[in-house]
């Protein structure tokens, strides 16, 4: 049998969040660790790992051999649109305490509420490549 192995590549900060695996489009479970193995027969498989939200995943052909293990690394494409975000709500908890003069209070709201509508439709953009693929031989 061939050995499968898929790796979630992660931030230090970064938190444990599950995603489905599906191998041939069949839910084969969950991930909840950082790494996971998998013995299975030698051939090409479409292998799909996908958010616990059904619209966002990724997929790729992954071909297993006896006697080599095959490394899937996947991470998402989110990093910019992450540190935009903590930002965002950094300001957004600072409004709590310290209000925006006008007209900059309006600004804020259109520049924030923009940046939401944007990071909407990349999401939608990427849905089916969500995450970033990695195959590699060892």
């Amino acid at each position: 049998m061939a050995i499968l192995r898929i790796r979630q590549k992660r931030g230090k900060f970064s938190i444990n969040i599950p995603h489905k695996i599906l191998i041939n489009n069949i839910f084969v479970g969950v991930m909840n660790t950082k790494e996971i193995a998998i013995e299975m027969p030698e051939g090409a498989f479409r292998l799909t790992i996908q958010s616990m939200v059904p619209l966002l995943s990724a997929s790729t052909i992954v071909n297993v051999q006896k006697g080599v293990t095959t490394l899937v690394e996947f991470h998402d494409r989110e990093k910019w649109w992450d540190w935009l975000f903590v930002i965002d709500i950094f300001l957004w908890c600072a409004d709590f305490f310290f209000h925006l003069p006008a007209p900059w209070d309006l600004i804020y709201d259109i520049f924030t509420n923009g940046y939401f509508v944007l990071w909407l439709v990349y999401e939608w953009i990427i849905r089916k490549k969500y995450f970033r693929l990695e195959v590699k031989s060892l």
